[in-house]
């Protein structure tokens, strides 16, 4: 069994690139999400699970020379390319912190924003890191979550390989406390640890040819793949093969490949 404090995709450096890519992929999303909160100069924000860039330059950008961008992150190697990054593009009103989204250690009600992108789906006990969010705000502050669900990820034509990998995320994830449809539950989520006038907006996408998120099932099943493979979910030959046979439809321009649904939501802590 995997540790359950583990981040689901692991830290890995080829993780930590596909992190910073999803960065520019997610960005303009995140931008809508913070205009919605009404984000001013001059706030205090948290974001809890920033990876090696997460929303640090938007929420950098947003608050100011008068706000403060505090990103809590778990690994060792992110923080240290966070860091990175916010030192290369002088981002003097942000800092990163190395610690746990489920007790940082920060002040309480001290932010007027905890944010989150794509956090819960990738860790156990989610429940403990919005709660974690909900006690940094400040009363009258936001927490604004931006999560997946697995439910809506297929391809066209079939493929009994997708199908079989699909299969395999979902029984490893079950296994190990992550719930790969928690998108669906987010708003009900917030509801149940405070928070109210809970809005939420669904995204999906269709993933074309070239794009970057198109081999995203590969790329995530390949993290997991020597923890499912020593959890005796699948033999190594089979998973090799399923991976050349996914690949070959991914390739093929014919097939469509529609994304999993993305689920924002957000809302206020009450004054009192």
């Amino acid at each position: 069994m995997v540790p359950r404090e583990q981040y689901f995709l692991g830290h890995s450096s080829a993780e930590q690139r596909r992190l910073q890519q999803q960065a520019h992929e997610l960005a303009d999303e995140s931008r809508w999400l913070f205009d919605q909160v009404g984000l001013a100069p001059g706030s205090r924000v948290v974001e809890i699970g920033c990876g090696p860039q997460g929303c640090l330059q938007l929420l950098s950008d947003r608050v100011g020379p008068g706000g403060f961008v505090v990103g809590v992150e778990m690994s060792d190697e992110a923080v240290t390319l966070a860091r990175r990054f916010l030192q290369d593009n002088r981002l003097s009103n942000a800092e990163v912190r190395q610690g746990n989204g489920k007790s940082t250690g920060l002040p309480r009600q001290s932010f007027d924003l905890a944010t989150a992108r794509l956090v819960l789906v990738n860790v156990p006990e989610p429940e403990q890191v919005v709660a974690e969010m909900v006690a940094l705000v400040k009363p009258g502050g936001v927490v604004a979550l931006h999560e997946a669900d697995w439910g809506a990820h297929v391809c066209d034509p079939p493929l009994p390989a997708w199908d079989r990998l699909n299969q395999l995320l979902n029984t490893y994830s079950c296994g190990n406390g992550i719930d790969l449809f928690i998108g669906r539950r987010v708003p009900r989520m917030l509801r149940a640890a405070g928070i109210r006038d809970v809005q939420v907006r669904p995204l999906i996408h269709v993933y074309p040819p070239g794009h970057s998120r198109r081999p995203i099932l590969l790329q995530f099943v390949e993290n997991l793949r020597s923890r499912i493979v020593a959890q005796g979910l699948a033999s190594e030959s089979e998973f090799s093969d399923l991976i050349a046979e996914l690949r070959r439809h991914l390739d093929d321009p014919d097939t469509l490949v529609v994304s999993h649904m993305f689920i924002q939501a957000w809302g206020f802590k009450p004054s009192a």
